[in-house]
């Protein structure tokens, strides 16, 4: 899972949390002044709030998975380790050693006709 991934987690859950909050909070106020507030069990509230917070973190996933279907995301970063295996083995192989080169001042052939 990616940065923006985590990131849209947190932020749908945290807009869950807010709205199950929300609704408790509202329920349990219509309940305190609410005439049949014997017949209302407290637990009600809660699963209330629960169900709206569900509710809100399934339309926040859809929202999530539209939006990727519409929006090209940047390839991956890929690691150095990565990209210097898919060089060529020429690029990767160190210099042959050899004779080291020579000038035409050094050369044997030339310091005779000098």
């Amino acid at each position: 899972m990616n940065r923006w991934q985590r990131l849209w987690l947190v932020v749908k859950l945290l807009a869950a949390v807010a709205v199950c909050l929300y609704v408790a909070v509202l329920a349990s106020r219509y309940m305190l002044e609410s005439p049949d507030a014997d017949q209302i069990h407290p637990l009600s509230i809660l699963v209330v709030g629960l169900i709206f917070g569900f509710v809100t973190f399934v339309l926040l996933s859809v929202i999530g998975w539209i939006a990727r279907l519409f929006l090209p995301f940047p390839d991956p970063v890929t690691p150095r380790a990565e990209v210097k295996s898919q060089t060529t083995p020429e690029e990767d192989a160190p210099p042959m050693p050899g004779s080291p080169p020579t000038l035409p001042a050094d050369d044997p052939a030339q310091r005779k006709n000098q």
